[in-house]
């Protein structure tokens, strides 16, 4: 009995102990049976999607800021006219809009938000000009320009066949689908078409005429650039040529993205394509689904699964 009482006094001295310890858990939240939360770029991997609100508006607004690739987008590129298209529409056959012009490199456009929302591509065009006008292609213009690209130009006697344009055509996928207003402008890197196959060749990859080429941009659980992630390209993969971004060169001997999240494949079959990315641990992060055209740059980006 003796030890009873003894038991039963040091529990009353303890009971605002208890007291205050269960009030500091309704305070600081704390579940009555803690989980670990996941964290790292990756922690939003296979977990459920937030609800996304469904839009009120018909079309939202999007901004898509055309930049220059050689100078790491710290210049912007003029003079461009654009389509918009959806995904399906190959060639772009039935434009939504057409006509587009840029406004200091800027297309401010109005894209459809039903159902889904707008997964299509805009397709982007730089003036043309002859391989020979310095003006428009700089101490590169002439001879050995028109014979890299241009076989059938006659340098001496420029026609249609010297034509050229400042820029290489590229088809921007739009990823995630749009549903509403995109609060900042989408940057499109555009490669001047002198600089494009050096480029290229500088990485040991020759470009085909025939083939188009992709790039992509993975994006981590906080929408910022991916490091570590490689990319698989699910159709006709042994003809084409992996490339990456590291460290400001375009290479094909590394095999994964750099802090750009940039990489991608040349000399990719035409047609429908999907690439898919992986982390260093293995696990596919993301994929999108985009066009590949003759003579033309695509360019996306691959967010993480739900």
């Amino acid at each position: 009995m003796k030890a009873f009482l003894s038991f039963a006094r040091a529990l009353a001295r303890c009971a605002p102990c208890v007291t205050m310890l269960a009030g500091c858990s309704e305070v600081l939240d704390i579940p009555s049976d803690p989980e670990l939360v996941a964290s790292g770029p990756w922690r939003c991997l296979n977990q459920p999607a937030a609800a996304q609100e469904a839009s009120a508006a018909a079309q939202a607004q999007v901004v898509v800021q055309a930049c220059d690739f050689i100078t790491n987008c710290t210049t912007t590129v003029t003079g461009l006219t654009a389509q918009l298209c959806d995904k399906r529409d190959v060639g772009c056959i039935s434009p939504r809009l057409s006509g587009l012009t840029d406004v200091n490199g800027a297309f401010h456009l109005q894209v459809p938000t039903a159902g889904t929302g707008f997964d299509g591509y805009l397709m982007v065009t730089a003036p043309i000009a002859s391989c020979t006008d310095s003006t428009a292609f700089g101490s590169a213009a002439g001879a050995e320009l028109c014979g890299a690209v241009l076989p059938n130009c006659n340098v001496s006697a420029p026609d249609q066949n010297c034509l050229l344009p400042t820029y290489a055509p590229a088809l921007l996928f739009f990823n995630p689908p749009i549903v509403h207003d995109v609060a900042q402008p989408v940057p499109l890197q555009l490669f001047p078409t002198t600089g494009l196959p050096a480029i290229i060749q500088a990485a040991g990859i020759q470009l085909e005429p025939q083939a188009g080429n992709v790039l992509i941009q993975a994006l981590d659980c906080d929408g910022k650039p991916a490091s570590d992630v490689s990319y698989a390209l699910q159709q006709n993969p042994g003809q084409a040529s992996p490339l990456y971004i590291n460290n400001g060169v375009v290479s094909r001997t590394f095999t994964r993205t750099d802090a750009t999240g940039i990489g991608g494949f040349v000399g990719v079959t035409p047609g429908f394509v999907s690439v898919v990315g992986t982390n260093s641990d293995s696990a596919q992060v993301g994929q999108v689904g985009v066009q590949a055209v003759p003579s033309m740059l695509t360019y996306s980006v691959i967010l993480p699964n739900p």
